[in-house]
């Protein structure tokens, strides 16, 4: 079971590792295949659509056919699409094989987990899930530093390396996982309209969170896009009343530490992959880092995770979920609070407390979701619930990337606008296209690296407007993710006990008591009828 674990955190920090050491490499595939700014954004979008549409399907395809076997398909998947992103020539090639990455991913994050779940037992899950969460959350907050190191080589080689490690994670799972005994009395019919729908509704979204920046957010686009996914949703809760065999159980939520787990885990990829995205780029632009120089800089927000991964996981399993994700959450909050306060200084060194301690943060939180969530729900939903989890950390992800993005796009431009108003100047287009491509240089080589003095007379002259302007705007970007965390820590609080408990649901005999009870699902004290109450009138006439 330990030679299990090593191949699902491999796969699952391969997977997370790929989502933050790809925009590193980005700027450089967008010269090199010829492509645009605009092109740029969709080599992550692509990845993260399919990744966010099939994560559901993907956990309840493993509770279906066997959780090893969908995973080993997935890891298949994700390595020949690997090596076809690394060998791409142009941009509809890099996107493609960016997509289909994305779905194989799919298939292989929501059964890597449920294949610890189901393959450890009662009393060492809490600390193998969060073994699991922990390396993973650390190779994730790595991305940069890979990324920016194998960029700096050939950007070609942030894709290519997934294939071989791929590759290992298959030949270890075929060799140490056992093929765990299926839901012999479960459908195994797939809910094809609900997989329909929810992915109508998670595309629609993720594409236009994501596009909202780029095309601004009054674009044709993204109302379409909008409308589409809430068209979808809705279309989904009605099939989903009226299925049979749901692809998700709303029963599920109805326990309490899952749909926290699932609450918590968005919010925990608000701020994981969203500042995972922001920060890069301010060590870039606001400090003038090489983009490997920029990977090495994050390397103090890592060590923290490691540390704190697995103990949150002991934790756990002494105390259960409610301690560790309140105090986890309460940890990212001052340490959106530091950043917040550090920015201004723009020196590395006053970023290093915000970085341990949401190091720390990110450890707690998303080492414990798993165990909180997983352990709350039958043994054999827990490739659907574990995928439910998952999907809710990619849609965290993106409304983060895409709100965090927003702000700080949408603030920079307006005091930026301001200050030159102020000064008399209205930029034109040329101007704005000017610098659209000055920032695309920055992203590949650092400002400080950069010769100002050889750039357009706009660009000398607006770039203390800019800088200042982005300063006030990351300020609030933080800030943001501190409450973000807030809320967080006040969910866990109300909704996350040691044991879990399941919400009352309507009893419609005539006769009912408190009982504690084992469905099948998870041992919980909840309202169900007694089998051997009577269900007429007492002696005495009464119900």
């Amino acid at each position: 079971m330990w030679i299990t674990l090593v191949a699902m955190t491999i796969s699952s920090a391969m997977i997370l590792v790929d989502q933050t050491s790809v925009p590193l490499a980005v700027p450089h595939a967008i010269e090199d295949l010829d492509g645009t700014t605009t092109t740029s954004q969709w080599i992550l979008t692509a990845n993260m659509l399919p990744l966010a549409a099939f994560m559901v399907l993907g956990g309840r395809l493993g509770d279906i056919f066997g959780l090893r076997r969908i995973f080993v398909i997935g890891a298949i998947v994700f390595s020949g699409a690997s090596a076809l992103a690394g060998f791409a020539q142009d941009v509809p090639w890099m996107i493609a094989a960016r997509a289909v990455q994305g779905a194989g991913a799919a298939l292989m994050m929501p059964t890597a987990v449920a294949i610890v779940s189901a393959t450890f037992p009662r009393d060492e899950k809490g600390k193998a899930l969060g073994l699991l969460a922990g390396f993973a959350a650390f190779a994730a907050a790595m991305g940069p530093v890979i990324g920016g190191s194998l960029a700096s080589l050939d950007w070609r080689l942030v894709f290519l390396v997934n294939t071989p490690l791929a590759i290992a994670t298959i030949f270890l799972t075929l060799g140490s996982t056992p093929k765990l005994e299926l839901n012999q009395g479960g459908s195994k019919n797939l809910d094809l309209p609900g997989v329909a729908t929810f992915g109508i509704g998670i595309v629609g979204f993720v594409y236009g969170l994501s596009q909202g920046v780029a095309l601004g957010w009054t674009n044709p686009q993204i109302f379409i896009s909008l409308g589409a996914s809430l068209i979808g949703f809705v279309a989904f809760g009605f099939v989903e009343a009226r299925s049979d065999n749901p692809m998700i159980q709303f029963r599920l939520f109805r326990h309490l530490n899952f749909l926290a787990s699932n609450i918590s885990q968005f919010l925990a990829g608000m701020i994981e992959l969203g500042t995972a995205f922001l920060l890069p780029y301010f060590l870039l632009m606001m400090i003038g880092l090489s983009p490997l120089a920029a990977g090495v800089a994050l390397i103090p927000a890592t060590v923290p995770i490691m540390l704190a991964g697995p103990l949150a996981g002991k934790l756990f399993d002494r105390v259960g979920g409610r301690i560790p994700l309140v105090v986890g959450f309460l940890v990212l909050a001052a340490s959106g609070v530091a950043f917040a306060v550090a920015v201004s200084e723009r020196e590395y060194v006053y970023l290093l407390p915000g970085l341990l301690l949401q190091g720390i943060g990110l450890g707690m939180v998303l080492t414990v979701n798993d165990p909180t969530g997983l352990d709350a729900v039958p043994l054999e939903d827990q490739g659907q619930a574990s995928g439910m989890i998952n999907t809710s950390e990619q849609l965290g992800g993106a409304v983060g990337i895409a709100f965090l993005s927003a702000v700080l796009v949408g603030m920079s431009i307006h005091r930026t606008d301001e200050s030159l108003a102020d000064k008399g100047i209205s930029p034109t287009a040329t101007q704005v296209s000017q610098w659209k491509d000055f920032i695309l240089t920055i992203e590949q080589k650092g400002l400080g690296h950069i010769d100002i003095s050889n750039q357009p007379f706009a660009i000398k002259y607006a770039l203390t407007d800019v800088l200042n302007a982005h300063v006030a705007a990351y300020e609030t970007v933080f800030t943001l993710t501190a409450a973000i965390s807030v809320i967080g820590a006040i969910c866990c609080l109300f909704l996350v006990r040691k044991t879990d408990r399941v919400e009352g649901q309507r009893i419609f005999i005539r006769r009912s008591r408190w009982v504690t009870s084992n469905t099948g699902r998870t041992p919980a004290l909840t309202k169900h009828p007694d089998p051997g109450a009577r269900t007429g009138p007492g002696p005495d006439g009464s119900a």
